[in-house]
C-alpha cells in the first residue's frame, strides 16, 4: 500500500516524503513552498452543497500539533519499531541497528563527574546532535505513517506538527482524538488544536478566511543583526538585507502581507546602520545549476578590518 508521509529536514524548517520504497528528502525553502501549495490546494477543494455557494475556506480548518519533550520522550521500542517502518524503503542490516541503538548510549559528565539519570537505562536520543536529529526525523516518518488513513494532509518538523482538513467541525474533533490515541500509544504526549482557521507554524502564519500567509515572529522577540560597519567580510554584511527581504517575501502570499510584516526588520535593519528599504519582490522560478567541482583547496584567511596586510 503506498504510503505518505512528510518529514521536515533543515536547519530551522520540514520535510521528507515518504512514497513507495523510497525516501526523499528536500530542502527547507522546497518544502515550506510545497506545504503552501498543498494548503491551498486543500482549501479551494470544498464539496458545494445543492442550492448553496460556498466559499473555498468554508470547511478547511487546521490542526496544530505539539509532541512535548519529544527527544527525552523516545524510547528504544518507538525507534525499533520506526526502523522496522523504515526497513519497508531500505535495506538495515543487523550490524547497522545495532550500531543505531548502541549510539543512543548516552552519559553526562560535569566537572569529571557523570550526572545520574532518571531510571537505570542509558538509552537516550539526546538533543543538539547529529544523531538525535536523524533519530528525531526516523521516528517522525514512523508517526506520519500511522496517520496516512486520517482524511488529513499532514507534515511534521522535529516536534512541531500541521495538518490541514475539509472534514466538518465534529469530523475534525473526532481525528483529533485518533490522533491523540496513536501519539499515546507510541508513549508521547501532545498539545493538539482543531478546527482553526489561522495558525502559526514554524516561522509562518497560514490563513484560511484571507486564503494568506505571512511571516510569523513570537511576541516579544527582539530582532537584531549584524551592524553594517562590524568587522566582517563587506560580502557578509551587504547581502544580510537582500537576504531578509527574500526571505520576508517568500513567506509572504501577497504585496499586503509582506507590508503588514515587513516593519520590525525594516526598524532593526535601520538600527544596524544599513541603507536599504524592504519591498516585496514575489518570488521567480528558477533552474538549479549544478557546479562542477575541481579538486581545488583554497584557503580563505579569517577576515579582519584591523590587518592591512594582503595576506590572502
Amino acid at each position: 500500500k503506498k504510503i505518505e508521509a512528510h518529514v521536515v529536514r533543515s536547519h530551522k524548517h520540514l520535510r521528507t516524503n515518504v512514497a513507495g520504497p523510497t525516501i526523499q528528502t528536500h530542502s527547507s525553502n522546497e518544502v515550506r513552498t510545497r506545504k503552501i501549495t498543498e494548503i491551498e490546494e486543500a482549501s479551494r477543494d470544498v464539496p458545494k452543497e445543492s442550492g448553496e455557494t460556498q466559499t473555498m475556506n468554508t470547511l478547511a480548518a487546521f490542526l496544530g500539533i505539539d509532541i512535548e519533550e519529544f527527544y527525552p520522550s523516545i524510547s528504544q521500542d518507538l525507534l525499533n519499531k520506526a526502523l522496522d517502518f523504515a526497513s519497508n524503503c531500505d535495506n538495515i542490516t543487523t550490524e547497522e541497528r545495532n550500531i543505531i541503538i548502541h549510539a543512543k548510549n548516552s552519559i553526562l559528565i560535569h566537572k569529571h563527574i557523570p550526572w545520574q539519570k532518571k531510571g537505570n537505562a542509558t538509552f537516550d536520543v539526546t538533543m543538539g546532535s547529529y544523531d538525535g536529529a536523524e533519530t528525531c526525523e526516523l521516528v517522525g516518518s514512523f508517526l506520519l505513517s500511522q496517520l496516512q488513513d486520517l482524511n488529513i494532509n499532514v507534515g511534521l518538523y522535529r516536534d512541531d506538527g500541521l495538518a490541514i482538513t475539509n472534514a466538518t467541525p465534529r469530523d475534525t474533533e473526532n481525528i483529533k482524538k485518533e490522533i491523540c490515541r496513536i501519539f499515546n500509544s507510541n508513549g508521547l504526549r501532545i498539545t493538539i488544536e482543531a478546527n482553526k482557521q489561522i495558525i502559526n507554524f514554524l516561522d509562518v502564519t497560514f490563513n484560511l478566511n484571507r486564503s494568506t500567509y505571512q511571516p510569523f515572529t513570537k511576541p516579544n522577540t527582539s530582532l537584531q543583526y549584524v551592524h553594517r560597519e562590524s568587522n566582517h567580510p563587506p560580502i557578509t554584511t551587504k547581502n544580510i538585507p537582500a537576504g531578509i527581504n527574500k526571505r520576508l517575501s517568500s513567506l509572504s502570499s501577497d504585496k499586503a502581507s509582506f507590508d503588514q510584516a515587513a516593519p520590525p526588520y525594516q526598524k532593526a535593519l535601520d538600527e544596524s546602520g544599513y541603507h536599504y528599504t524592504l519591498q516585496y519582490e514575489p518570488a521567480k522560478a528558477s533552474k538549479r545549476k549544478n557546479r562542477q567541482r575541481n579538486n581545488i583547496l583554497w584557503y580563505n584567511p579569517p577576515f579582519s578590518k584591523n590587518t592591512s596586510t594582503n595576506i590572502g
